[in-house]
């Protein structure tokens, strides 16, 4: 009967030990988490017309932002698609591919573009030269 009560013990405490291990090590992970977390950035993309030459540098710009977002290095909450006729906002960060074949139109609009960096104050701007 002696030995039962013993690995009953050694039972109970090999649980404890396993169980306080799991919650240290989630603990752990929650703050390595929060600590090292990706900034999160919104892209403010100005459609005013410009040369396609000069768009397709806009495109490479955010298909650098992208591709960060892809590998975890930041995190892209909100595209804003503005022009001088109105603002798309787009929560799902579209493919570069998709901002490479955006049509521009319509004429810069810097009170916009100063109305969405106040509401945006962190925002990323990509407009043509």
């Amino acid at each position: 009967m002696g030995v039962a009560v013993n690995t009953n013990q050694l039972n109970r405490s090999l649980l404890t030990i396993v169980g306080l291990g799991w919650v240290a090590f989630a603990i752990a992970a929650f703050i390595i988490r929060a600590v090292f977390a990706a900034p999160v950035v919104t892209v403010l993309v100005d459609r005013s017309y410009c040369e396609p030459g000069q768009w397709q540098q806009v495109a490479e710009d955010y298909a650098a932002l992208y591709e960060r977002d892809r590998q975890g290095e930041i995190v892209l909450d909100a595209v804003v698609l503005f022009s001088d006729l109105g603002t798309e906002v787009i929560d799902e960060p579209p493919t570069p591919d998709t901002i490479r074949t955006l049509q521009t139109y319509g004429r810069p609009n810097p009170q916009r573009r100063s109305e969405l960096a106040a509401e945006y104050p962190d925002a990323q701007l990509l407009t043509c030269p």
